[in-house]
């Protein structure tokens, strides 16, 4: 009986054992699937870019899209985009448009959940979840030409001022404060209520002259920094701090475009000579402290924020002509004129690719992807602006029977998708959406593609990170 017993026990300990060492196999197993999902490859190799000086093209091979055409790949059909919710105007700004003389404005600032209107030198912020809390401005007396939300620098305002918006007339910058009411100081939760949600402050916090600057757009970093584009072709930042300095004022425009040796000339010569190139959009690379600004005629150019984001130095410019001869010279069967105009440039940010730092999209929706320094040297500072690959857009490949985009005026990069939206017609939009995460792995990268109608003109394309987003919670 006892050796009976004593095998038992060790048939029971070696089941033990075996068990164990499975649950430790099972785990290590999946452990790795997780890490290897993880490990997506970076966009130059999706690209099959290897170095800065060895550029490609993609877009041609029936692959490339593979639904493009009849039969040449079966994917479930699962819609890449659809509508989640149709919010209208609210009814109070509807009754605005009859009282409009000069200009209109739209978009949304997706940090604050807002959307806002500007009619002539009034403007309007709403909750654009539910059309709800209206708040407005109509303290300037000339019409606005340029809007932004900015995050403040640290330790300048009270803690309740979260947000700065800034707007840009002919004749002054104002810069207002945004207050939430009831926050919780340290939990990074706005709590509204029905009477106190966000509120613009009756008072500009700073004020300054344009000294006659035509400003077109306005961006911020990430650490408060805020940047003007001028129709002069002039970048522009306002610098501002708490209190005046004994050689700084609280608040100051500073013109990086222009050399400190430009007063020399006088300001006659300089308008007989020069022709100006108004910069329509700034983006600005957060996880790398890099600017790119992109002008009327095409012209890009790249600013060096330094390590730390406080810097200031252009590093480099490239014309729209050189970038039509780059992209000529890489895909040479294809007709020049659907490399211009650009409409639309995008950062790509580090977490998706280490060697590719900007997109530029174009009329025609060809995506045109650009590096700033040597490949493989993360940090590196940008030195150069050159163009690695040039991918067509659907509609290119031998056998496709999509519709090429074409009219192309607004682009949305953001992790790897792409929407674009095209002029059907003077009342209507098309909507493309062009996404590899069907084929997050595929080696060169495949993408699928998908079209939808607008009602309506599109005035703004914007994401929404919801890890981001200051929710305003009512209780």
């Amino acid at each position: 009986m006892p050796s009976v017993l004593g095998y038992m026990m060790v048939a029971s300990t070696s089941a033990a054992a075996s068990l164990q060492e499975a649950l430790e196999n099972a785990g290590r197993l999946i452990d790795r699937q997780l890490q290897e999902d993880r490990m997506y490859p970076d966009l130059s190799e999706l690209l099959m870019v290897s170095a800065p000086n060895s550029p490609t093209v993609s877009g041609m091979s029936d692959m490339d899209y593979p639904l493009q055409g009849p039969g040449l790949l079966s994917v479930p059909s699962l819609p890449e985009i659809s509508t989640i919710r149709r919010v209208p105007l609210p009814p109070e700004l509807v009754e605005q448009f009859g009282h409009m003389q000069c200009n209109c404005m739209m978009g949304v600032f997706p940090p604050i959940s807002r959307a806002w209107l500007t009619i002539d030198s009034d403007i309007f912020m709403w909750n654009y979840e539910d059309g709800g809390d209206l708040a407005y401005f109509d303290g300037l007396s000339e019409t606005i030409l340029a809007v932004g939300l900015v995050k403040p620098k640290a330790g300048i305002f009270q803690p309740h001022v979260r947000h700065l918006l800034v707007l840009a007339t002919p004749v002054d910058i104002v810069i207002l404060g945004l207050s939430y009411a009831n926050v919780q100081t340290g939990s990074g939760i706005l709590n509204d209520s029905m009477c106190g949600g966000m509120q613009l402050l009756p008072d500009p916090l700073y004020s300054l002259p344009t000294d006659n600057t035509y400003l077109l757009t306005i961006t911020s970093t990430d650490n408060g920094r805020i940047f003007l584009a001028g129709k002069d072709g002039c970048l522009y930042e306002v610098a501002y701090q708490a209190e005046a300095g004994w050689f700084s004022q609280r608040c100051r425009k500073i013109n990086h475009s222009k050399s400190s040796l430009s007063f020399l000339v006088p300001s006659l010569l300089q308008f007989t000579f020069s022709e100006d190139d108004p910069i329509v959009q700034i983006e600005i690379d957060n996880s790398r402290n890099i600017l790119y600004t992109r002008s009327e005629k095409g012209v890009i150019q790249v600013y060096d924020l330094g390590h730390d984001g406080q810097g200031m130095s252009r590093v480099a410019s490239v014309s729209q002509n050189a970038i039509v001869s780059a992209a000529g010279n890489i895909a040479r069967t294809i007709d020049r004129s659907v490399f211009k105009p650009i409409v639309q440039i995008a950062v790509i940010e580090s977490s998706e690719s280490l060697d590719c730092q900007l997109l530029a999209v174009t009329h025609a929706g060809v995506r045109l992807y650009f590096s700033t320094c040597p490949f493989r040297q993360p940090l590196a500072r940008p030195n150069t602006l050159t163009l690695v690959h040039v991918r067509l857009p659907p509609g290119f490949s031998a056998s496709s029977t999509v519709e090429k985009p074409s009219k192309v005026h607004k682009a949305l990069y953001s992790k790897g998708i792409l929407l674009m939206t095209a002029s059907e017609n003077e009342d209507n939009d098309i909507l493309w959406c062009v996404n590899h995460d069907t084929f997050p792995f595929q080696k060169p990268m495949m993408e699928t593609q998908m079209t939808t109608r607008v009602d309506g003109h599109s005035w703004a394309l914007s994401a929404i990170d919801e890890l981001k987003v200051d929710k305003i919670i009512t209780p």
